[in-house]
């Protein structure tokens, strides 16, 4: 009775070991150095400024265009309010963005942490834990898993994705019993999936064919298809509620009207992490192979969906590396299964797991250790610093700007003087052709506007420009030294540096 006690404790210790060791790579890889690497996403002030306008009760859709659903400003905000933030009282005499951004980073690398442990235990439900032990620490140590550091709506949805799926595999492991409420459950989870960004229903496939597969019940799998359908279609109802439908449809219009082909994509990802894409492309074709239709339910209607819209980003590719990770794990622990000699069969899948996430760590590390954003930060403070406030008065003789101010340049710059240190100004597009509002007006001139004020020189923005003068420039240049060409710094051609970032005012 002792022997078994004992032999339990062992399997347990073991077992946490296994799980903890892609965790705490997880852990490292993204969350180190979150304010510095990657660059700052225009799509990151985009949420950060939807999250914060919700928050402080001023709606959902504080933007021109319906371009994504609502729950990823609604869980950003619920975060943001439990905690606090934002809260200038807390900040330190270090510089007050890269504070600001601190939070909302850190909360991606957790959201990152988090489906590492949700990916290892849908692998070992799957496949065992061989297999779940190589696939997490695939995504956890991975250089294109650094895209999850990122504000994006893909970093959101991805562990609500991860649970729904976890919940319908746990129906194969004898928890039946409470069958309709794990499936409810489930499909919430995938249906706020769905509501954070619309790509995420091609996931729908998967989750119906694995609860017939698991419960041979087709009542079961259109009962998790309500909550998946209901949920999601929450964003048309307000719409229509509110009389904006025509926007609405507008908005989706707009987002698969852009033209960047998949192929396109692809190629960009073999550039940046080789390694990865060969294993997640072989790893499905050795899937096909052994008739193990799991990863390829997941990623085959995600390449079809990505193909026919046309426009496909590199974070778009973040729903594909769940199913690249399982089936490449599955792919390096199976082959060599029938060497006789069993000692080298057993060590085998693990030797190879060491060498690609010794590879692997090596790689991000070189990567997340670099700095990239202190031209942002200290640019963004000094305009903090030269806005007046919301209760300046007009009629002072204040050295700071006495009356509201008009600011040009990229959207990712308004949330935080405007939500956070309440500064008087009338935010204004760069893309915006309408004229000001204010006869006083400050730009922020980066690499982005540079390319709009010499792509037309007669445009009331290159006119308007034409009558400022330089207040501040801020530049850096961390990639001196480094060869863009080579691995893994191929990687920082989708984090560029800011370069510069200048200040001008007509004042």
């Amino acid at each position: 009775m002792k022997t078994q006690l004992n032999l339990k404790e062992g399997t347990r210790f073991r077992s946490l070991i296994f799980i903890l060791i892609p965790i705490v790579l997880s852990s490292y890889t993204h969350l180190w150095n979150a304010t510095g690497f990657p660059s700052l996403h225009t799509d990151e002030g985009h949420y950060l400024r939807k999250a914060i306008s919700t928050e402080t009760g001023q709606g959902l859709q504080p933007q021109e265009r319906y371009r994504a659903p609502y729950f990823g400003q609604i869980f950003l905000a619920g975060i943001f309010s439990m905690i606090g933030y934002p809260n200038t009282e807390n900040l330190s005499d270090k510089n007050p963005v890269e504070q600001l951004y601190f939070v909302p980073r850190f909360i991606m690398g957790i959201l990152a942490v988090i489906d590492t442990f949700l990916l290892y235990r849908i692998t070992e439900n799957r496949y065992g834990r061989n297999v779940a032990i190589i696939s997490s620490i695939l995504f956890a140590v991975m250089p294109y898993t650094w895209m999850t550091r990122r504000i994006y709506l893909e970093s959101i949805q991805l562990p609500f994705i991860l649970t729904s799926i976890l919940l319908i595999l746990n129906l194969g492991r004898g928890q039946q019993q409470n069958a309709k409420l794990t499936l409810i459950i489930s499909g919430i989870f995938m249906g706020l999936a769905i509501f954070t960004k619309i790509p995420a229903f091609t996931i729908i496939p998967l989750g119906m064919i694995m609860i017939y597969i698991l419960t041979r019940n087709k009542k079961y799998a259109l009962l998790w298809l309500i909550p998946v359908i209901l949920v999601p279609a929450l964003w048309p109802v307000h719409a229509t509620l509110n009389g904006e439908l025509d926007n609405w449809i507008s908005g989706v219009r707009y987002q698969v009207s852009r033209d960047r082909p998949l192929i396109n994509t692809i190629n960009t990802f073999f550039q940046i992490d080789p390694v990865l894409l060969i294993l997640g492309l072989g790893g499905l074709i050795f899937s096909g192979i052994r008739r193990d239709y799991f990863p390829l339910l997941w990623a085959i209607p995600v390449f079809i969906f990505l193909q026919a819209i046309g426009y496909v980003s590199s974070f778009h590719l973040l729903l594909l590396l769940p199913p690249f990770c399982i089936a490449a794990g599955n792919m390096i622990e199976k082959i060599g299964n029938n060497l006789y000699n069993i000692r080298m069969r057993n060590i085998l899948p693990y030797l190879r797991i060491s060498i690609i996430g010794i590879f692997g760590i090596a790689s991000i590390t070189m990567l997340i250790t670099i700095n990239t954003n202190s031209s942002y930060y200290h640019a963004l403070g000094f305009v903090i610093s030269n806005l007046p406030n919301s209760n300046v008065n007009p009629n002072s003789n204040s050295s700071k700007i006495g009356d509201k101010v008009t600011l040009i340049g990229n959207p990712q710059y308004f949330w935080i003087p405007e939500f956070v240190f309440k500064k008087s100004f009338d935010a204004k597009n760069y893309y915006s052709k309408t004229p000001f509002k204010t006869d006083r007006y400050m730009m922020i001139i980066d690499t982005r506007f540079l390319k709009i004020l010499t792509g037309d020189n007669s445009s009331r923005l290159n006119l308007a420009y034409n009558s400022t003068h330089n207040l501040a420039r801020f530049e850096q240049n961390f990639t001196g030294g480094l060869d863009l060409n080579k691995y893994p710094y191929t990687n920082l051609k989708l984090s560029p540096e800011t370069g510069f970032i200048e200040i001008r005012s007509n004042y």
